[in-house]
């Protein structure tokens, strides 16, 4: 089974089981992958996270609902799993632009949320292939040490920015950097993680045998592993469209499969305020 048959079929299992109490872990379960993996390749393949994917089919789902039934508006929402009726109309009017209950009175036709076709999306994904035209680098890299702050963060969030901005004024603490001056954005490997919004990420620079960390920063051995090397160009806010090729459209068809280990953004000199280029060490085997 290969990865879009292992996306569709999580697809599949979603769109059965929309009325009951869907774990992220069953869903994974699906596709055969760990839960960290999983986020990962199914927003790059379905475009969505899987929470907001499961929020929108449950929400177009029920549109049939309120014209067919006779049911009361808590009824469905309850029965689609929305803890309340406010809940339930705060997000179909933030997805339809109208309240159930208007929708409900008027017929008004409005543009559904439709089930994920992953065959559909390989498509398009190879149209945007064209826009990367490049194959990563397969490399073997030495066990590092590193040292640096550790947060909570969210994709694309002013928490990275922040978190690096905080380790740029303390940097110079930190003895025994490696002569390179190389740092590292460390994405963990979490296989315990229950929210996909949410991930650890360490603002690091390569330290050579130190013999102290200062206060609140953290040490981390990186071990000897295997990773494609994807280069990012351009701003810092097209990141995820490089993470979107990298699990959507490279990994697919490499022959390759995710590693259990972090994913880490090198930075060197190539990078200033104004141009990003950095390197994307994606962990495979």
């Amino acid at each position: 089974m290969n990865y879009y048959e292992k996306i569709q079929k999580s697809v599949d299992y979603i769109e059965l089981h929309l009325k009951e109490d869907l774990s992220v872990c069953s869903i994974a379960e699906q596709a055969y992958f760990s839960v960290t993996h999983f986020y990962r390749i199914f927003r790059a393949m379905v475009g969505d996270s899987v929470k907001e994917y499961i929020r929108n089919r449950r929400l177009s789902q029920s549109v049939n609902e309120l014209l067919t039934s006779e049911k009361r508006i808590i009824e469905i929402a309850i029965e689609y799993g929305f803890e309340s009726q406010e809940t339930y109309t705060r997000a179909f009017t933030k997805q339809f632009g109208i309240t159930p209950g208007r929708y409900r009175r008027q017929g008004k036709k409005i543009v559904l949320y439709e089930k994920a076709d992953v065959w559909k999306t390989k498509q398009i994904n190879e149209i945007l292939e064209t826009s990367f035209p490049f194959r990563p680098q397969i490399v073997q890299c030495k066990i590092n040490q590193v040292i640096g702050l550790k947060a909570i963060v969210k994709p694309g969030s002013e928490t990275i920015r922040n978190l690096w901005a905080e380790f740029g004024k303390r940097k110079a603490e930190i003895e025994c950097q490696s002569e390179n001056e190389i740092c590292l954005g460390i994405c963990e490997y979490n296989p315990d993680i229950t929210d996909e919004s949410d991930f650890t990420y360490i603002a690091s620079i390569e330290v050579c045998d130190p013999k102290q960390i200062p206060f609140g920063m953290i040490s981390r051995t990186i071990p000897c592993s295997k990773y494609a090397v994807f280069p990012h160009r351009g701003s810092i806010n097209n990141l995820k469209n490089t993470y979107n090729y990298i699990y959507g459209v490279w990994l697919p068809d490499s022959g390759y499969e995710l590693a259990e280990l972090d994913t880490i953004e090198y930075y060197d000199f190539r990078s200033s305020n104004s141009n990003f280029e950095f390197d994307i060490y994606i962990p495979v085997i």
